[in-house]
């Protein structure tokens, strides 16, 4: 199970480095919170701030964990004044730590996404299921017993009647009788 949060940084020529490391514990005197499990990183959104001088272009390179080893690439590029002022990003980061870094230009850039914590009750739910499925085929097996126990009396009586020389008896209410 997951909870999500809405993540957001922005850079900026007096702030141009960020770095995302959920991981690294809050100074004592900070009122954050602590969450404990895996984090993930979803940058969904680069906006360009509309105090951005024309014809300035801002860079935003990210440096972060690839497949071997780090990465570093640019992954944002906008112009001032061309009237493209953000631009729709789909970057899943799984490890912290990743750095922003504001590379070229003033800013302001504002990198928005969601920040996904694993709660580490997968193990639970896995078990919650496996109960589920136990009282479902518990349940499917009495259904199964009731409709042999109302076929068994459909069959005395159909026998009874037969019995009592062609004619047909009136027949009796049984209850939990499926039709």
């Amino acid at each position: 199970m997951t909870e999500d949060y809405f993540w957001g940084v922005t850079l900026d020529k007096t702030k141009s480095t960020e770095v995302w490391d959920p991981d690294v514990k809050p100074d004592i005197n900070e009122s954050s919170h602590v969450f404990r499990g895996e984090h993930t990183l979803l940058v969904k959104q680069a906006v360009l701030g509309p105090e951005v001088p024309d014809d300035e272009v801002n860079v935003i390179e990210v440096e972060a964990m690839g497949y071997k080893s780090d990465i570093k690439f640019p992954v944002v590029v906008l112009k001032g004044g061309t009237g493209h002022s953000q631009c729709v990003l789909d970057l899943l980061f799984p490890d912290p730590p990743v750095t922003f870094k504001l590379v070229k230009g003033n800013g302001p850039i504002h990198l928005l996404g969601n920040h996904s914590v694993g709660t580490g009750e997968g193990m639970a739910d896995e078990e919650d299921d496996d109960e589920i499925d136990e009282e479902f085929e518990e349940e499917e097996e009495e259904i199964e017993e009731e409709k042999n126990s109302v076929d068994e009396k459909k069959r005395k009586i159909a026998a009874n009647s037969n019995s009592k020389g062609g004619k047909a008896a009136k027949r009796p209410k049984i209850e939990n009788e499926v039709e």
